[in-house]
């Protein structure tokens, strides 16, 4: 992420790379990784919730991210606070510590006379029930559960507003190393490092979008603070969601190029042969990197355990029809992936980036249908039959009105001809 921020302030002209500001920015970078390093010394765990104590106003206070950073913990893999083209810089990286920072560290350092430490240290903890600033989520809060608030390398209140400005930044960055005119003695590898470098900050915003389909808010109260530990996310908020992801990472306009642009991507020829690596080619596959992007967030959207969370949401709200069903999401996905099918006129076709995102889908569609899956996700083979059986018929009918390029209609009929042999 600092990588992609410094590449794009530069772009824009806000930092000139061997400049003041330069080495500022990098010095920013190494005491945040100091910090949150001595923070482990000192007995904290990470904390990955802790971003979301702060709004998206405060990220853009200058005077406020000086003061308070622009997370309430070091311990938080924060992302870099990088401001839209419209919008003035504040604090990029986590410059201070953080209200959590303060309040754990006074949990486990400051002294009491024994006859108050229980009553001080109770009252202490209770502070977290009721102060944001004190929201907490660690390791396996991310890793069990599927809260749209704990995430690695976000910021702010709103993790789904953070997502769709690390889309428009990644566009950003790639409209302006398009748009730049290099030296004629150098080697254009910042064409390369600058388009993956947009790949790597669209990719990272896919989870925290697809958390939100089927997610749920968790919380760590006690009893006392009557608050519930589980709550779905709001319907309105999962469609949101989804509508996100169906336009800006399943949409081939989203990974447009110009032509050009593509056949001057520079590598670095004393960084090819790295040792942890395989060799750098120079031909870089913008359809294979595309697909990694798409494959992870079919894997999540698809999944087993997606249909069993969305299942049991169904017990946890007074009416279960105001949410979205796994059945809604993958109507809705499929419609998205195999939209060529609903086009018209004598000259249609498929382009290879959507080849690949409508094979990925297919797989994922056939393999609920024929693997062996546990009882509680029943719902899967289900929804993926009446899937199939929708598609088949969809794409039968777009080949019989013809008109198909020759790549376009072999990747139809063989697609048609997996999903007949899988309902067979």
């Amino acid at each position: 992420q600092a990588q992609f921020t410094f590449a794009l302030l530069v772009e824009r002209g806000a930092i000139a790379p061997d400049g003041p500001a330069a080495d500022r920015f990098i010095a920013g970078a190494l005491k945040d990784v100091v910090m949150h390093e001595v923070g482990h010394a000192l007995g904290l765990r990470h904390n990955f919730r802790a971003s979301t104590g702060v709004t998206q106003a405060q990220l853009r206070d200058a005077r406020f991210t000086a003061e308070r950073g622009v997370s309430n913990s070091v311990m938080d893999y924060n992302a870099l606070n990088t401001p839209l083209a419209s919008e003035p810089p504040a604090e990029y990286h986590m410059s201070t510590l953080g209200a959590y920072d303060y309040w754990a560290i006074e949990y486990g350092y400051r002294q009491w006379p024994a006859a108050d430490e229980a009553r001080e240290l109770a009252a202490l903890a209770a502070r977290a029930d009721h102060d944001p600033s004190l929201a907490y989520g660690t390791d396996e809060d991310l890793v069990a559960n599927n809260d749209p608030l704990i995430n690695q390398r976000d910021l702010g209140d709103d993790p789904m507003a953070f997502a769709r400005r690390q889309l428009a930044l990644s566009r950003e960055l790639w409209d302006l190393t398009q748009a730049r005119q290099l030296a004629a003695d150098d080697d254009m590898t910042v064409y390369r490092r600058n388009l993956e470098r947009g790949l790597a900050g669209l990719s990272a915003a896919v989870p925290m979008l697809t958390k939100y389909v089927g997610g749920s808010f968790t919380s760590r109260a006690v009893a006392g603070s009557r608050q519930p530990l589980v709550a779905p996310v709001p319907a309105a908020q999962q469609r949101q969601a989804l509508d996100i992801l169906l336009r800006e990472v399943f949409a081939s306009a989203s990974f447009r190029f110009d032509p050009a642009f593509l056949s001057r991507l520079g590598i670095d020829q004393f960084d090819r042969f790295a040792p942890d690596r395989p060799p750098t080619s120079p031909d870089f596959s913008l359809a294979s990197a595309v697909a990694g992007i798409q494959r992870a967030a079919l894997d999540q959207l698809m999944s087993d355990a997606k249909a069993v969370r969305m299942a049991d949401a169904e017990t946890q709200v007074a009416d279960p029809r105001t949410l979205p069903s796994y059945a809604e999401v993958q109507e809705r996905l499929s419609a998205a992936v195999w939209s060529e099918l609903q086009g018209r006129g004598p000259s249609r076709t498929i382009d290879s980036l959507r080849r690949n995102l409508q094979r990925e889908h297919l797989k994922r569609v056939v393999a609920g249908l024929l693997r062996p899956m546990p009882s509680a996700a029943a719902d899967v083979r289900a929804v993926h039959r009446q899937v199939a059986q929708q598609l088949e018929s969809e794409i039968k009918r777009a080949l019989a009105g013809g008109g198909w390029s020759a790549i376009a209609r072999a990747h139809l009929a063989d697609s048609h001809a997996t999903l007949v042999e899988a309902l067979r």
